[in-house]
């Protein structure tokens, strides 16, 4: 609760958080801030912040008075966070997940300070910060302990034995000067505890059910209790006799959950009671019971049973929509979407979307209407991808790939109306959609709030032509003898040729020519174990041309790398060797030297010298505490070469030495991959996270000189189209692609390709880029005659999809430099000085 502001905070399952006004019972705002269930909310109002907990362990921090996040979202654990804390006075917030506690310090940009270890088998259910000894914290534990800590150890002081259940609940209160502690359990009693004797003073029974949550209320100077069974006991705080049983009315919650707050609003009272806290009333408070929020003013309950339900009229802004010409908002090219009809194809259209604000814009794409054709289609099944929706970052243009279902046999010309609905949404989510109807929920919320919906609409014609320049061939549908259907594994693009390498699961390699194959059949298809004597057991992970070579290695996760040639009439393999105990988890090739690098589940790095029969030359300090996801080599110096970590570190490496040079810290959560890249005669680094950025690393100084923060899901494959293109290609886990400025870091465009994550992008020659999605390729050229570096048609016919099982996209014209008076939308400032870079490094 914010007694200033007479708010109330909620998270909820869907990952939203929501804030309540405490008077009017209306919603205030809400936040999609995760993707998982927000676990735990707490207000900060000396600072105007909230912070929530997620259950896949983030934490997120929101400015609630500007509606912003104020730092990025960061990994507090591995781990479900169990509770939350802040300090009363000092810059503190206590996080904790299983046995481990964290101290964070937002005046250090939310360093984690100090971590508290637990010896105790049992998880930690709450902590409390003492609020008078600044040093000094309780928790409460699983083990059936309270634990007393300070500051000054990592290890707890002393603890608090009489509980013999779990400990699920605490609280401070001081009673003529002394101070104690309210503790609830699972055993059914509350405990009260002397602080400076360390003695249990008094036990608190009443009921057969247990304690779940527990509070003093000052001006009250009662102290409350709330049971499993969805009960509420106040107790007097200097004789400890109970004094009043509240027991709200049962009241099924309506089919909309949290639409609204009643002053008494409660679920079956199989709920039990979850949070507690003071309202803005003096004499009133306020909890959690199941599904709903209760709020009550203790002078107005007149006896153990009694309570009152008021209903509150559903208060809302007006919720007219003002149309209003969509270009304020958007910039859309083209207004018509043109789509060739051919039998039996697929057909594609970019459709462009600039955002001119300094906000982030939701976006929506629906048809408008319904009615059928002569060869007996309706028009809601013409588009295979419609309704597309999502996020446009401020001052950038995001590019979707509208795509029609297959034509039958013969076709008609015809049209139909598009919708684009579009609205600022500001941090409101942070994160994709996760359906269209959370996309359709917003909008509505939106409208409530008294927000402008923009409405433009789009026609979408189809017209008869004999030749298409540009096709989609949808995935197939054929399921292979195994009953994997569409498995693609991993994908390399020959650095030279038009030429790449797929392979499916056990180990079927094909190698496609996407230019010159007429007849849409593979140069050559292989089976790594076809004669080998490990049968189908392993699954190729990873392909790489050794083009000088005419060789591709497969990586499979057996652990063995196969080194095959490809330049006779048939595949052949030459060599087979043990890279590692588990699956191969990156390979690399150098550029000039006869190396390959490679790494494995708990192996370290390995050099592998195929001038000297493949033999294994050095063996790299096991470094890294995680997994490593990527290893790259310096293009710029010989020796060195770059390796990313489930461990959120950065290590970079000289081939003379078993131990890595140096390590980049500042991710908050597992790197997947970087890249080299060089502005003017400076060299740099790109790495991207599940931590939502991408970072820029100075080589020569050591240190991150900037975070790209513009992005809504982890980054999955970064590449550097450089010298030729100065642009940055970020490729992330909800399938968008984005493209940045290498100069000064700006977001250029958005690629919306209408497939799932994009697990690879592969440079073939200088100007074509190779996407490897699930169930997906996409192939685009960077065409060096336009200005600002147009992706154009790559004109290939498409490879036998029925052995590929993988769909072909071919793009036409979605790159375009943005203008210039367009707001930037990476978060920082873009400059390279020395104080500018300290804000952004996280430390080496």
């Amino acid at each position: 609760v914010n007694l200033t502001k007479q708010w109330i905070i909620t998270g909820h399952t869907r990952g939203y958080v929501c804030i309540w006004d405490g008077q009017t019972q209306r919603k205030v705002d809400s936040f999609k801030v995760s993707t998982d269930k927000v676990v735990l909310v707490k207000f900060i109002v000396r600072k105007q912040w909230f912070v929530a907990g997620a259950g896949d362990g983030f934490i997120h921090i929101y400015n609630y008075e500007t509606k912003r996040q104020q730092v990025p979202s960061f990994t507090a654990h591995a781990g479900k966070l169990t509770s939350l804390a802040v300090h009363p006075s000092k810059p503190y917030l206590m996080s904790w997940s299983s046995d481990e506690m964290n101290l964070w310090d937002w005046d250090k940009a939310w360093e984690c300070t100090q971590t508290f270890k637990c010896k105790h088998s049992g998880y930690i259910c709450q902590v409390m910060f003492n609020p008078k000894n600044s040093n000094s914290f309780v928790t409460a534990s699983a083990n059936h302990m309270i634990e007393v800590w300070d500051f000054d150890s990592p290890q707890c002081k002393y603890t608090l034995s009489g509980h013999w259940d779990r400990v699920n609940c605490l609280d401070f209160f001081t009673h003529d000067n002394q101070q104690y502690l309210i503790t609830g359990s699972s055993d059914c009693s509350a405990k009260i505890w002397d602080m400076h004797s360390n003695m249990c003073t008094h036990t608190l029974h009443a009921s057969m059910s247990p304690v779940m949550s527990v509070m003093f209320h000052p001006n009250l100077q009662v102290l409350i209790t709330g049971l499993e069974d969805g009960t509420v006991y106040l107790w007097s705080s200097t004789n400890f006799r109970l004094e009043r049983i509240i027991n709200p009315p049962v009241i099924e919650p309506p089919a909309w959950g949290f639409g609204w707050l009643y002053n008494i609003f409660s679920s079956p009272v199989s709920e039990h009671v979850w949070g507690l806290a003071c309202s803005m009333q003096s004499e009133g408070f306020v909890f959690g019971r199941g599904e709903t929020v209760a709020m009550v003013d203790v002078s107005n309950v007149n006896n153990q049973e009694e309570s009152s339900h008021h209903s509150v009229p559903q208060i809302r802004a007006d919720t007219t929509t003002q149309l209003i010409d969509n270009s304020v908002l958007l910039e859309v090219h083209p207004s018509d979407l043109r789509f060739p009809l051919q039998p039996h194809k697929s057909t594609t259209c970019s459709l462009d979307l600039t955002n001119h604000t300094y906000e982030r814009v939701a976006f929506r794409l629906v048809q408008k209407n319904k009615k059928s054709h002569s060869f007996g289609e309706e028009e809601d099944s013409l588009l295979s991808n419609v309704p597309i929706y999502g996020f446009i970052a401020s001052g950038s243009t995001y590019t979707l790939v509208v795509t029609t279902k297959e034509w039958p046999d013969q076709g008609e010309d015809t049209s139909l109306d598009l919708l684009l609905q579009s609205s600022i949404s500001g941090d409101k989510f942070i994160v994709p959609f996760e359906n269209e109807t959370e996309c359709v929920d917003l909008f509505e919320e939106l409208k409530e709030m008294g927000n402008v919906v923009h409405e433009l609409t789009l026609k979408a014609v189809f017209y008869a032509q004999e030749e298409v320049t540009r096709e989609i061939i949808s995935a197939t549908k054929k399921v292979d003898a195994l009953g994997f259907g569409n498995s693609l594994v991993c994908l390399d693009a020959h650095p030279t040729e038009t030429w790449i390498l797929t392979c499916k699961f056990f180990g079927d390699v094909h190698m496609w020519d996407l230019v010159s194959q007429q007849e849409k059949k593979a140069l050559y298809s292989f089976h790594v174990y076809e004669n080998g004597d490990r049968g189908l057991s392993a699954t190729v992970k990873f392909l790489k041309f050794i083009a000088r070579k005419r060789w591709f290695l497969a990586g499979a996760d057996d652990g063995f790398i196969h080194v095959c040639t490809y330049g006779t009439e048939i595949v052949q393999q030459i060599m087979s060797f043990r890279a590692g105990s588990s699956s191969v988890t990156a390979m690399t090739i150098h550029p000039t030297q006869p190396y390959v690098l490679s790494s494995a589940y708990e192996s370290p790095i390995r050099l592998w010298n195929w001038e000297e029969g493949w033999q294994c030359t050095r063996t790299f300090d096991d470094e890294h505490s995680g997994t490593v996801r990527q290893i790259t080599f310096n293009p710029k110096d010989a020796n060195c070469f770059a390796s990313a970590s489930e461990d959120q570190t950065v290590k970079v490496w000289n081939l003379d030495s078993p131990k890595s040079s140096y390590t980049l810290f500042g991710h908050l959560a597992q790197v997947n991959c970087l890249d080299f890249f060089a502005h003017g005669d400076q060299q740099y680094l790109i790495s991207g996270s599940d931590d939502l950025t991408a970072r820029i690393w100075d080589l020569e100084n050591r240190v991150c000189v900037y975070t790209i923060r513009a992005l809504m899901a982890p980054v999955l494959s970064v590449l550097c189209l450089l010298p030729d293109h100065p642009y940055l290609i970020i490729g992330l886990k909800d399938g968008t692609l984005h493209l940045f400025s290498s100069a000064n870091f700006r977001l250029v465009r958005i690629i919306d390709l209408g497939c799932s994550k994009v697990r690879s992008v592969n440079l073939m020659g200088s100007v074509r880029v190779v996407i490897e999605q699930e169930g997906a390729v996409s192939i685009m050229d960077i065409d060096p005659e336009q200005q600002g570096g147009i992706i154009s048609e790559v004109g290939a016919n498409m490879v036998d999809a029925a052995r590929l099982d993988v769909a072909w996209e071919a793009q036409l014209d979605i790159f375009q430099e943005p203008k210039e008076d367009l707001p930037g939308a990476v978060s920082g400032t873009g400059n390279t000085n020395s104080t500018q870079a300290s804000e952004e490094c996280d430390g080496i």
